[in-house]
């Protein structure tokens, strides 16, 4: 194979696997929770929070949500109880987003899934070497891409 075609070849394998694994994912996570994807990143990056809370614009950053797009998804869990929205004290511009006891509970049960997804997914089909060798080749690139966009 060419060095152009096996870059076609490598680019398509990637493009359409990652495609697919997150339709699949996300299919998945919404027949067992009834939970969107943007509701599960919202649900995960505020589990994984100190305190399950975290600044607006931090929450936006983790998730590489617009400001806008933040607000209304949030505004919308807020109304499903699964996060609340504060002011934060001697900041009047700044919110805190926190999971609610709902939304922890929530949280914890899509977590368990996605986990069994995950499994099932993506690395049931791998050996343990194989498992490996993903970690470090997306390892690898993503430092590639975290130096070119620095630069």
């Amino acid at each position: 194979m060419r060095q152009r075609e096996r870059e076609r070849a490598l680019w398509d394998a990637f493009f359409h696997m990652d495609v697919e694994l997150w339709q699949v994912l996300t299919r998945r996570l919404q027949a067992d929770t009834g939970l969107s994807e943007p509701d599960w990143q919202v649900l995960d990056a505020l589990g994984n929070a100190e305190g399950h809370t975290l600044r607006s614009f931090e929450l936006a950053k983790t998730l590489m949500f617009g400001k806008s797009r933040l607000h209304q998804h949030v505004g919308r869990m807020e109304q499903r109880g699964l996060v609340e929205r504060r002011p934060v004290p001697g900041d009047a511009r700044a919110t805190v987003v926190s999971l609610t006891p709902d939304g922890l509970s929530v949280s914890r049960r899509a977590r368990a899934y996605r986990a069994r997804h995950i499994r099932e997914e993506l690395i049931g089909g791998l050996t343990t070497d194989e498992v490996e060798q993903l970690i470090a080749i997306s390892d690898k690139i993503r430092a590639h891409v975290r130096r070119d966009q620095a630069g």
